[in-house]
């Protein structure tokens, strides 16, 4: 059978715990990154403090095993998303990743990258929250119910069209 027709993951056996929503929405709590890694099974491979294109985030990059394949998930949050105009302090993107190259040299003890995590926690909940644009809610609302992607190649294309 060709990998296209072959049947999704159940939710069930998925590695992580994630829910059916949050494996649509490729997002979690806040709460319920820290209890994935407090998890025995959860290995915290790296946390650094990074930008992607929608700002600078905290990126904290796990392993788990699912059956005999290991499973890499990195998680980023606690930062300033740009186009939605908030910080992200309560809830964090993911993604899988490929196995990264760092994965047999560096690890971090649970402590700490929860320590890393609470440092964070700390210095953006003291950060200015400014008020959002009406267009920073248009994008969100398009990225919930599309994707990152395609809500930032649409706002794109509107400020083609506006200029």
């Amino acid at each position: 059978m060709s990998p296209e027709l072959q049947p999704q993951q159940s939710f069930e056996n998925e590695p992580y715990g994630f829910t059916e929503h949050e494996r649509l929405f490729e997002r979690i709590s806040h709460k319920h990154l820290l209890s994935i890694l407090e998890n025995p099974m959860t290995d915290i491979l790296k946390t650094e403090v990074s930008s992607n294109v929608f700002g600078e985030f905290l990126f904290v990059t796990t392993k788990r095993m699912a059956s005999q394949q290991a499973v890499h998930i990195t998680f980023w949050g606690l930062g300033f998303h740009e186009f939605r105009e908030r910080w992200l302090q309560d809830e964090w993107f993911w993604y899988e990743t490929t196995p990264p190259p760092f994965d047999a040299q560096e690890r971090l003890t649970r402590e700490q990258a929860l320590t890393r995590i609470n440092e964070r926690h700390a210095e953006i909940m003291v950060s200015p929250h400014p008020a959002r644009s009406s267009r920073s809610k248009l994008y969100e609302m398009l990225a919930d119910l599309t994707d990152e992607d395609g809500a930032l190649v649409r706002r794109m294309a509107t400020w083609e069209i506006a200029s």
